[in-house]
C-alpha cells in the first residue's frame, strides 16, 4: 500500500482567517492537491488533458464535503499537514479525500471530500457550454493510505447525482425570510478574484459568496467558524454575468450556532449553479 501523499505548512497570514485557518485557502489548496494527484494518476507532471478530439478537458468538482472541521484549531505558527488521495468513482469520475493534521496530532482538524468530472467548452469562453469531456482514463490505480473507499466514493456519486436530478426544482424555491428582511443577495464575481486561470468561476468561490451573503443577512453577533459544508455545482457563470444567493432555509442552534441551506443562480436566465449547506458554531478566538 503507498503512502498518502502530504503537503507540509507553517500557519501564517496567507493560511489564516480572522478564527483559526482559512476555509477558502483550505478548498484552494485541497482542490490543488486533487488536479496534482489527477496528473500523475494519468501519468502527467502537470493537469493538461485533452478529450478524444483534441479539445481542452478540465477536471471540474461537481461535489465537495467539508466534514469533522475545527479549522480554529489552527493558530498562527502552527505546524500542520494535508495529506491526500484519490481514488476512481466511475465514468472518468475522481473521489479524492484530504485530511488536515496538526503536528503530533492523530485525529484530523478536517476532512474534504472532493467529486470531479472531466468537462470541456463547446463554445470559446462561454461557460454556459459546458459539456462532459470523453478524457481516456487513467490507469489502475495504487491502493493507497489515506484513499476514499470504494463505498465513500459510490456513496458520493450517489448523492450528487439525486441533487443534480432535484436541481431544477430550486429554480421555483422562494427565499426565506432573514433577521435583515429578504433572503436574496445580489453580486457579481470579480474577475481578479472570483475566476481562475481556465475562465470559470472557482470552485472555492462559490461558498465564499455564500459566506458574503450570511454576514450580509445575520451579521451574527459572536463570530462562528465552520463545522460542516456541503456544496454541488450544477453550472458557472461568464465574467460580468450577476450571480443571486438565496436562502432557502436556516435556524439557530442550541449553542449558539447557525445552520443554512442556500442556492446560487445564474441572474440572467435563473438557473441554479450550486446548492450549498453550512453548519457553523461560535468561533474559539486565538490563543493570545
Amino acid at each position: 500500500m503507498e503512502a498518502p501523499r502530504l503537503r507540509s505548512y507553517c500557519a501564517g497570514m496567507p493560511h489564516l482567517a480572522y478564527a483559526g485557518l482559512s476555509e477558502n485557502w483550505l478548498w484552494k489548496e485541497c482542490g490543488d492537491l486533487h488536479w496534482e494527484r489527477l496528473a500523475q494518476a494519468h501519468g502527467m507532471s502537470r493537469p493538461d488533458f485533452r478529450d478524444a478530439s483534441g479539445n481542452k478537458a478540465y477536471a471540474a468538482f461537481t461535489a465537495v464535503r467539508l466534514v469533522a472541521s475545527e479549522l480554529d484549531g489552527i493558530a498562527e505558527n502552527d505546524v500542520f499537514q494535508l495529506h491526500g488521495e484519490l481514488a476512481p468513482a466511475g465514468r472518468a469520475q475522481f473521489c479524492s479525500q484530504q485530511a488536515l493534521y496538526r503536528a503530533g496530532e492523530a485525529t484530523p482538524s478536517a476532512r474534504l471530500r472532493m467529486l470531479s468530472a472531466f468537462v470541456f467548452r463547446q463554445s470559446l469562453r462561454d461557460n454556459r457550454s459546458v459539456g462532459r469531456a470523453s478524457v481516456e482514463s487513467a490507469a489502475s490505480l495504487p491502493t493507497a493510505a489515506g484513499a476514499p473507499s470504494p463505498d465513500t466514493a459510490a456513496r458520493l456519486v450517489a448523492d450528487t447525482r439525486e441533487r443534480r436530478q432535484q436541481a431544477a426544482a430550486l429554480r421555483d424555491r422562494p427565499a426565506v425570510a432573514v433577521p435583515t428582511g429578504q433572503g436574496e443577495y445580489l453580486g457579481s464575481p470579480c474577475p481578479g478574484n472570483d475566476f481562475n486561470g481556465a475562465n470559470f468561476m472557482y470552485f472555492a468561490s462559490f461558498p465564499a459568496w455564500v459566506d458574503r451573503a450570511e454576514w450580509h443577512f445575520f451579521r451574527p453577533a459572536k463570530l462562528l467558524v465552520t463545522i460542516a459544508r456541503e456544496v454541488d455545482y450544477f453550472g458557472n457563470v461568464n465574467i460580468g454575468e450577476d450571480v443571486m444567493v438565496r436562502c432557502l432555509h436556516w435556524e439557530n442552534t442550541a449553542d449558539g450556532g447557525l445552520v443554512h441551506h442556500m442556492a446560487l443562480y445564474r441572474v440572467t436566465d435563473g438557473h441554479p449553479i450550486a446548492e450549498v449547506r453550512t453548519r457553523k458554531r461560535r468561533a474559539r478566538l486565538g490563543r493570545e
